[in-house]
């Protein structure tokens, strides 16, 4: 008999008042999602890019939604926005294997062009990527004729980025490694007009780097480059930039992540390092979008073939029950057995009382996996899934099924027996910059306060009381979990907002992304999540019902100040350059760093809180080409467009 253990019911998974320590009650988002024009779409996401590709100082979004057709809305003002999608680009270059997208004015002619990565079939074939050039009216794919279609990468996440200094944007395409032995570029130079393969300039210690950020560390005018690693040895690296090749710096420790916020958290004037962190789940991962719905993930491979695979719940409904494989034809309703008697359903996707399977059918043998399904006792079911070597044919990769449960009464005393849950909750890592070196104090300043398995996260003065707060999307392997508002005290100690203020967000499919951008121009930054992840294990059933949703800052009375930078020796978008605004005794320090992180692209307008000062003191900029320049006197509450001295 396999002997259950319970399915993990912690705060971060359920959200339980009473699991949580003080929490702060405040309203800071309001959900607009449904007069957005955002609503309509239900399925796979894999990201946001938010930049102003018509210029009238309002931000748009373009979304890829991975395997689906990607979409581009342009923002109409008051939170509303419009599909422009088919008016801009041409039919053939919306679908593929679509994966982060990140606008930037890579030409230097005042209009955002767009990077679009895609994968490389299964990770053995060839996809081209595309660079959409803003032509004014159209977005034109050019990326075979500028060089950078880098068909067998199997790229992830896009960095723009000047890596030699001269002026002209490089393009990084973060990739993970193929399943064969090609090792495909990472890093396209820009040179007259196009670009060259200059992998040699920035290399990563690994043959997958799915994504770098942006930021300053050190106190030199050289950004640094941090990036994820994947597979054997280390999972992070940072990059100086100041010399050519790049060097390595020994800042972080090992530790595995999911997505890096970088920002000055405690005004400082030096950038610190939040890694949004979590466990990954086990051979049996669980999640529930209400209380008449469960969605389970299991992972069978040649390695766990005796381990048991199984969880079981109470419910007296009827249920119907959605049973699937990662990919298409994995899944035969022959391998789906019902009852002690072993019949199959006629479809994977069916209806089942519990007159109709009682008990459970026995394991059977050969080369296919099983998935039996039984009431064990009234009220209670139970689900197996079994899968002998023969299944994998010699191969190491796993396989995953997916099933999705709604019943016509409540689903309770969810358990997965055996060992097979985890719990997906990890420690959030928080380095504080300490004259260049980085000092882990995330418990000591709060972050931890509420467990979390956080996917996605992004830094943002919500309040506008001039320091960063951070925002963090929760979500396990198999379904969402809260979002997770943590509001700064000014000193860099964070305290947890119940219900992240108002967006707390939807459980329906896996957690994806979040970006920032003042949508309305009200000087408040607004929320985007996804909830269509569907990479790795959530790959199918657990992404279909994925969701965006649209917070809006309800804003206060604190003051604000939005800056454009305006590059002319340094590139256009001014990225890399150090920003500082000093108001009231407090200097923020920010980096544009161009908004890119894992998965998404924030609206790349730097933006400060101001509390209650309607004028900053000095403004001083730090551009890539090393010139310093000062700005004083400057009034609150405005967009000021900064303009390199020539």
């Amino acid at each position: 008999m396999i002997a259950p253990a319970r399915f993990f019911t912690l705060c971060a998974a359920l959200a339980l008042a009473s699991c949580a320590p003080a929490e702060r009650e405040l309203t800071v988002f309001v959900d607009i999602t449904a007069q957005s024009g955002l609503a309509n779409y239900e399925g796979m996401t894999h990201g946001a890019a938010w930049g102003d590709y018509d210029g009238d100082g309002l931000p748009d979004l373009y979304v890829t939604n991975h395997l689906k057709q990607a979409m581009l809305f342009r923002n109409l003002g008051g939170g509303r926005f419009a599909d422009v999608t088919g008016q801009l680009f041409a039919p053939n270059d919306l679908g593929g294997d679509k994966h982060g997208a990140a606008w930037a004015d890579f030409n230097n002619d005042g209009r955002p062009d767009l990077a679009q990565l895609t994968g490389a079939i299964q990770g053995v074939g060839e996809e081209p990527k595309r660079l959409f050039v803003n032509a004014g009216g159209k977005l034109v794919e050019r990326a075979v004729e500028l060089g950078v279609d880098n068909p067998p990468g199997r790229t992830r996440m896009p960095l723009w980025l000047d890596v030699d200094g001269d002026g002209k944007l490089d393009l990084f395409q973060g990739a993970e490694a193929r399943f064969d032995d090609l090792t495909p570029p990472f890093l396209f130079a820009q040179q007259a007009g196009r670009f060259a393969d200059a992998t040699a300039k920035l290399q990563p210690a690994s043959r997958a780097a799915p994504f770098c950020v942006l930021t300053e560390l050190t106190g030199d005018r050289h950004p640094e480059v941090v990036c994820r690693l994947m597979g054997k040895g280390r999972p992070v690296q940072v990059f100086d930039t100041s010399v050519s090749p790049a060097r390595t710096l020994d800042l972080l420790p090992d530790t595995a992540f999911e997505d890096i916020v970088a920002g000055d958290f405690d005004n400082d004037g030096r950038i610190d390092l939040f890694l949004a962190r979590k466990n990954p789940g086990g051979r049996v991962a669980l999640a529930r979008s209400g209380d008449k719905a469960l969605t389970a993930q299991i992972e069978l491979s040649a390695r766990n073939a005796a381990e048991p695979k199984a969880f079981r719940f109470n419910s007296r409904g009827t249920l119907r029950v959605t049973v699937a494989g990662q990919h298409a034809g994995e899944l035969d309703v022959a391998d789906v057995k019902l009852g002690q008697a072993g019949a199959s359903p006629a479809a994977l996707e069916f209806e089942l009382s519990p007159e109709g399977a009682r008990g459970l059918p026995q394991p059977p043998g050969g080369d296919r996996p099983a998935v039996l399904i039984g009431s064990t006792r009234p009220g209670q079911w139970q689900l197996e899934f079994h899968a002998r070597p023969e299944v994998f044919g010699g191969k190491a990769k796993p396989r995953h099924v997916h099933v999705r449960i709604h019943s016509t009464e409540a689903i309770d005393d969810v358990e997965a027996l055996g060992d097979g849950a985890r719990d997906e909750t990890a420690p959030q890592r928080l380095f504080m910059n300490r004259d260049g070196k980085l000092v882990e104090e995330g418990d000591k300043r709060g972050v931890n306060a509420v467990p979390v398995a956080a996917v996605n996260a992004v830094a943002g003065d919500f309040d506008n009381d001039m320091d960063l707060d951070i925002f963090i999307l929760g979500s396990g392997d198999a379904g969402k979990t809260p979002n997770r508002l943590l509001l700064n005290d000014g000193k860099g100690k964070f305290q947890v907002v119940r219900a992240a203020g108002g967006a707390a967000g939807l459980l329906a499919g896996v957690g994806d992304s979040v970006t920032t951008a003042d949508i309305d121009g009200d000087g408040f930054l607004d929320i985007l999540t996804a909830s269509g992840g569907s990479m790795g294990r959530s790959l199918g059933l657990p992404s279909d019902n994925g969701r965006y949703q649209l917070f809006r800052n309800v804003g206060n009375g604190n003051h604000w100040l939005k800056i454009d930078l305006e590059g002319t020796r340094s590139n256009r978008d001014g990225i890399g350059a150090i920003v500082r605004v000093t108001a009231g005794g407090v200097t923020q320090t920010r980096v544009q760093d161009g908004g890119v992180h894992e998965r998404g692209q924030n609206h790349a307008r730097l933006h400060f809180g101001l509390a209650k000062h309607t004028r900053i003191d000095k403004i001083t900029v730090q551009w890539p080409s090393g010139v310093v320049q000062e700005l004083r006197g400057i009034k609150a509450n405005q967009v000021l467009r900064v303009r390199e001295p020539e």
